[in-house]
């Protein structure tokens, strides 16, 4: 009887010990995954952090993994997109030891019915904007991504500036970087990565095969960009949108003769088609094979 007594309690203590080590490592995961913010080590902080890992996920984010197809703007919203970041642990170019921000890309063409509306000022990039600044790239490398970017998403996002669109993609990328920067230090995956985005309040439009998220974004006629879940783009970037009519064109006294017409659009290599919204409105374009993601015809094969 006393042997079965003292088995009996061996086991309840090897159980509490379990407990207690499961608990420790909870705690651990926690305070990695809330950063600077637990850098003490504090219990109670790190409790707050594992409750709010535990969090449910935001409702108006919507379920993870249930977008599909083109992105809708919703009613009045003249601009939407995805603010694409870059896990850092895909293959090739897209491994890297921190996540890092990849651009902005108005969702237009066959990717959603966003509108494509040119800068104010339309010079390109000339200076390497803090959050593009990764470590190991020489100047000439990283201002040539900057150009790139502009080139293809930036001129159809509706901003003032290519530094105004730069100095917009660096401020909405600020947060979610630092999130998911608490999830790499805490070795999540790229679909937990995501999920700790959603709890954040940062809306995962998608994540894709190089281990990258995309967030979804909207702007107003201001041009402001701003993260937001689909089903709120309306309450946070909405308004009536009353795009500028055409100018008049002037009247032509009766019997005299008609001007030529102008000649259809062309795609040139290394320059933008016509505005498109879809291939079939590249059919007619010389030099054009299809309607490219930046909403211009291009003589680029897919």
């Amino acid at each position: 009887m006393r042997s079965q007594t003292v088995a009996a309690g061996l086991a309840a203590s090897l159980l509490l010990a379990l407990a207690a080590c499961t608990v420790a490592d909870a705690l651990k995961v926690a305070v990695l995954a809330a950063g600077d913010e637990c850098s003490e080590g504090g219990t109670d902080c790190a409790l707050s952090a594992l409750q709010t890992r535990r969090a449910p996920v935001k409702s108006s984010c919507g379920r993870l993994g249930s977008h599909h197809g083109s992105m809708d703007c919703g009613e009045g919203v003249p601009l939407c997109g995805v603010l694409v970041l870059e896990t850092g642990r895909g293959t090739g170019a897209y491994r890297h030891p921190a996540p890092v921000v990849h651009g902005l890309w108005p969702q237009v063409g066959n990717y959603g019915n966003s509108k494509c509306l040119a800068p104010t000022h339309s010079t390109d990039p000339d200076t390497v904007h803090s959050c593009y600044a990764q470590e190991g790239g020489s100047h000439s490398q990283l201002l040539g991504f900057q150009r790139h970017e502009w080139t293809r998403h930036g001129v159809c996002a509706g901003v003032d500036s290519a530094a105004d669109y730069f100095a917009q993609v660096c401020a909405l990328a600020d947060g979610p970087l630092r999130v998911m920067a608490g999830a790499r230090a805490a070795g999540h995956d790229l679909v937990e990565t995501a999920e700790a985005l959603q709890r954040a309040g940062h809306c995962v439009w998608k994540t894709d095969t190089h281990a990258q998220v995309e967030l979804s974004a909207c702007a107003g006629r201001d041009g402001r960009w701003r993260l937001a879940a689909i089903a709120d783009f309306p309450r946070v970037c909405g308004g009536r949108w009353a795009p500028t009519p055409p100018p008049a064109l002037p009247l032509r006294p009766i019997g005299a003769p008609t001007a030529p017409s102008p000649r259809a659009g062309q795609c040139v290599r290394g320059r933008h088609g016509p505005p498109c919204g879809g291939d079939g409105d590249c059919a007619g374009a010389s030099g054009c094979l299809r309607c490219a993601h930046s909403g211009f015809c291009t003589d680029v094969p897919k």
